[in-house]
């Protein structure tokens, strides 16, 4: 049976994330490790209650006699009870939500670096240990920041482990793909020190707020070169949901010796039947396969989907890619509402 998700929303506390319908909010959120404020979860107290935004809930016949007349003209709600049944549900509520909703706060972390492999000329693949007690939760987009000394800022490592259930499976270590820095001073550290044996302080788990919402439609992945790193890492978080409609990523790189993550995207397909990729490559002397499309793909998605008005849509890449992109599948009748651009620095 497929389950139906609904995207909650609680904007003055930045949480955005998936639930089932099956259960009342306050159950579906512990699910994912957010814990909303109760106390009695019997309808009784009031200490959860929330004002819909935006979105429906279905009240059936439980208990709300806690709700006056007002409260239910207002649209309030004791989310101990009602179940959420609509796509998208915007909440306000109305106690206090914990500052450590999610499990796993960020600590600075000694860790030493395990394996270095260089992936393209611009990315390196980094293994290094974490202890016993490093957590991160799944169905959350999660990152690692490394310490660089007079540097105040940093760049954002996606975790790339996989989960078991609840749990990130790590087995004392995580493997990060490192992206050439912008930054001098970035650069200049990382290419000396991410060497197998060398000690390096990371900070993490992170969660990252900046993730589109997914509606109930088949969803579209668009993404060029280095970008596909987060462009994946949210499609993996979106499948351990049990988001059901189909998905694809169509993945664009300059010639077949830029390639990332191909053999992830292969396993993705191997265990999710809803999910699909394809590979786009712009050298095309660089492979005589006819694995892989040729050209640009603003040039090639009209032939994979000649209709994209039913499509949820993804963009992230480089500004002319987004450029490029969106004024395509415009003219294949994706909607602009229904279509996410992905803001990079």
């Amino acid at each position: 049976m497929i389950k139906s998700l609904t995207n909650i929303i609680i904007p003055k506390y930045k949480l955005n994330y998936n639930i089932e319908r099956d259960k009342n909010i306050i159950q579906a959120s512990l699910a994912k490790n957010i814990k909303l404020p109760f106390s009695c979860r019997s309808g009784v107290c009031g200490t959860c209650k929330a004002k819909i935004i935006k979105g429906k809930v279905n009240l059936n016949t439980k208990i709300n006699h806690v709700l006056t007349e007002s409260d239910i003209e207002n649209n309030i709600i004791l989310t101990c009870q009602a179940e959420a049944a609509s796509d998208l549900l915007e909440l306000e509520m109305l106690s206090p939500v914990a500052n450590q909703i999610i499990v796993g706060k960020p600590k600075e972390l000694i860790s030493e670096i395990l394996s270095v492999k260089q992936i393209t000329q611009e990315i390196k693949l980094i293994c290094i240990s974490v202890s016993k007690r490093f957590a991160a939760s799944p169905n959350q987009l999660s990152y690692m920041e490394i310490i660089i000394p007079g540097m105040d800022v940093s760049d954002k490592y996606y975790i790339f482990n996989n989960y078991n259930g609840d749990n990130l499976l790590h087995e004392g270590t995580i493997t990060l793909y490192v992206k050439n820095s912008k930054n001098l001073i970035t650069n200049n550290y990382l290419n000396k020190n991410l060497l197998a044996g060398e000690i390096i302080t990371i900070k993490g788990p992170f969660l990252e707020n900046n993730i589109p919402i997914f509606m109930n439609s088949p969803t579209l992945f668009l993404s060029k070169d280095s970008h596909t790193i987060k462009t994946l890492n949210i499609i993996r978080e979106l499948l351990l949901t049990g988001f059901k409609e189909p998905i694809m990523i169509i993945s664009y790189f300059i010639d077949i010796k830029n390639i990332i993550l191909m053999e992830e995207m292969h396993r993705l397909q191997f265990l999710y039947k809803n999910f699909t990729y394809k590979i786009s490559l712009l050298n095309k002397a660089s492979s005589t396969s006819s694995r892989f499309l040729l050209g640009s793909i603003s040039k090639n998605i009209n032939k994979i989907f000649p209709n994209l008005s039913s499509h949820y849509i993804y963009i992230n890449g480089d500004d002319y890619f987004i450029i490029e992109t969106k004024k395509k599948i415009i003219e294949l009748n994706a909607k602009d509402e229904s279509i996410y651009i992905e803001l990079n620095n």
